[in-house]
């Protein structure tokens, strides 16, 4: 009984199905959902590319920074599976990992929010802890009842929101000041394909677009590289006491930062002023100052 129920999990079409299902299998053979299916590139790709442009910083800073933006991509991942297959298991892994990604998001980035309490700051291991406990017991219950993982990730996703929106507010960072209305803007268009996908799938059947899931993807992946990008300019703020590195937020491909165009972040070394002796052709000194790399 046990085993047939787990082995039901990963047949094809045991998960929930979306709008595009409709059309399933019409493109590829093999795959379920293809739209779908490839509108997880950007979510899979994007937190590798900041991961790539801040290789220095983690190496010599803080390379803890690379778990919660690991794990976006991971969930890019599963959720290429999920739409391919439309199993159950790639149902619950692909929304398990949203909710990990915010678990492990806070538990990374703590020590330079203004919102956590000072006072808790000597207790910084246990409140972690306390927080994947909480996770860890959520996820549980979540694969005995599929059905919690929507109110999970509800629960999840309103402090969040207020958080970005405090962070970004208080950071005193001019290049990301206007990124929590990006992000919330991008999130909340998101949000509003993925409800209308799934309660109004007939309506955009009679359209011919069953589509609002994979812009959906496209939306939320560029909202999630957009967190990760902000938070890690206020990492690197925090802490420019302790490295030698300065960071600002470039735009491609328009520079002026329209919302679809991608912000990424340009890192530096500091340099700092230094006496350079000239000696001319008579044997004569001058002094000139100079920029070098610390």
């Amino acid at each position: 009984m046990y085993s047939s129920s787990i082995s039901r999990w990963f047949e094809y079409e045991s998960g929930h199905a979306w709008c595009e299902s409709a059309y399933k299998y019409q493109t590829l053979p093999y795959v379920a959902e293809f739209a779908n299916t490839c509108t997880n590139l950007p979510i899979i790709v994007l937190p590798l590319v900041n991961i790539m442009l801040l290789r220095r910083y983690l190496h010599d800073v803080n390379g803890g920074l690379v778990f919660p933006q690991l794990l976006l991509t991971f969930n890019g991942l599963a959720s290429t599976y999920y739409h391919a297959t439309l199993n159950l298991f790639g149902q619950l892994v692909d929304e398990l990992s949203l909710v990990w990604i915010i678990t492990v998001f806070l538990v990374v980035y703590i020590p330079v929010m203004k919102w956590f309490p000072e006072r808790f700051s000597k207790r910084l291991t246990v409140v972690r802890w306390v927080v994947l406990i909480v996770t860890a017991v959520v996820s549980a219950l979540c694969f005995l009842e599929p059905n919690l993982n929507a109110i999970a990730l509800m629960l999840f996703s309103i402090p969040a929101a207020v958080v970005i929106r405090y962070e970004g507010k208080q950071s005193g960072i001019p290049d990301i000041e206007n990124f929590p209305s990006r992000i919330l803007a991008l999130w909340g268009v998101a949000f509003s394909f993925w409800f209308a996908d799934r309660l109004l799938c007939d309506f955009w059947l009679y359209l011919g677009t069953p589509y609002l899931h994979a812009a959906f993807h496209l939306l939320a992946g560029l909202a999630g590289y957009t967190i990760f990008i902000m938070f890690s300019m206020i990492d690197i703020e925090s802490r420019s006491k302790t490295h030698r590195y300065t960071a600002a937020v470039r735009y491609f491909p328009d520079k002026n930062g329209s919302i679809f165009s991608f912000p990424y972040i340009s890192l530096k070394e500091r340099s700092h002023k230094v006496d350079v002796p000239i000696f001319d052709s008579n044997g004569n000194t001058k002094t000139v100052t100079d920029d070098i790399p610390t």
